[in-house]
């Protein structure tokens, strides 16, 4: 077993071979993750037996772009739509101005990770990934937009979207507001203009990228609601042009450097390999009510059990309140 300082997490990484000893449950340990990369199909059923969860290592959000904005828009829940028409008035109302760079600029570019950097620095965890790509952005062979908002000459939030034509997509990469402009959900006007952008080149797919499936360390789980409720859904990252991409089994030990609650999501069919169905497990101390997290792409969504905390059931109040986690 080996343990790792994971962006702030304790994470003990064990061999399938390594199971049957329980190695993390000797005194003295501080884990706070216990994980199995790529296990193989003969131990599922030993993985399933010490309660660990069986899940993509990453998942990819993707939806189809389709004829147009409206036939988009159709898709998603009325209230959805309400919270998009309403974010975009408000952005038209305050007189905000959309620039579209293609290419992206550096001026732009460097103002745009500015803001990322300080607003990654305002959570728990977060890591400023963004930074490392400037010279890709800039100069790498992958082509890039830019969707930038201004208040007068004050950058007030963006987003850089990789075109990938091999895969017919293009995926918002990074995106970042203003505290004040994530009060108005400023995300939601850049991502839809994003996409108009992305049909207008002629993609067919739209992704916001791969997420780590443990929502709750660097991201926090409001980001799943707001993603969902942009028309988007989750694939394991493998099964939409990650290269990188494989199958982990976790074991939620505790949430003491997690969100409460902690949000990742499992196969639905732990035994049978040829099933990629996936179900949400709502990990929690504090009691939480699990329909925020109920979307039409996953089984079913379910409280779970972190080291012996019982976790509130379904329909209990929801301690988080909404909007407050997310990026909008």
């Amino acid at each position: 077993m080996e343990i790792r300082d994971h962006y702030g997490l304790a994470l003990a990484v064990v061999g399938p071979e390594e199971l049957a000893a329980r190695p993390w449950a000797r005194p003295g340990r501080d884990i706070d993750v216990v994980r199995v990369v790529d296990p193989p199909a003969t131990f599922w059923p030993e993985l399933g037996a010490h309660g660990f969860l069986r899940k993509p290592s990453a998942v990819a959000w993707v939806a189809e772009l389709g004829s147009g904005e409206e036939e988009f828009l159709s898709r998603l829940r009325r209230t959805a739509r309400r919270d998009i028409r309403r974010a975009q008035r408000d952005a038209a109302a305050a007189g905000l101005t959309e620039v579209i760079e293609e290419p992206v600029s550096p001026a732009a570019l460097d103002r745009f990770l500015a803001l990322y950097a300080d607003r990654v620095a305002q959570m728990d965890f977060g890591v400023p990934f963004a930074l490392g790509h400037r010279d890709a952005v800039l100069d790498g062979p992958d082509k890039f937009f830019g969707v930038f908002a201004y208040a007068g000459e004050e950058l007030a939030g963006g987003c850089l979207v990789r075109e990938c034509p091999d895969d017919d997509a293009a995926v918002v990469r990074f995106s970042a507001v203003t505290a004040e402009w994530r009060r108005s959900s400023l995300a939601r006007v850049l991502y839809l203009t994003a996409l108009r952008v992305a049909r207008s080149k002629g993609y067919r797919w739209a992704t916001l990228g791969n997420e780590p499936n443990l929502i709750g360390h660097l991201t926090k789980p409001g980001l799943f609601r707001f993603k969902a409720d942009l028309g988007f859904r989750t694939v394991p990252s493998q099964d939409f042009a990650d290269p990188d991409g494989h199958d982990e089994a976790d074991l939620v030990l505790r949430l003491d450097r997690l969100n409460d609650p902690t949000f990742l999501l499992a196969y639905a069919d732990p035994v049978d390999a040829a099933e990629r169905r996936l179900a949400g497990h709502l990990f929690c101390v504090t009691p939480q009510d699990t329909a925020p997290y109920a979307a039409p792409f996953l089984i079913s969504t379910s409280p779970t059990l972190p080291a012996g905390h019982r976790c509130g059931a379904a329909g209990g109040p929801d301690r988080t309140g909404p909007d407050r986690t997310g990026p909008d």
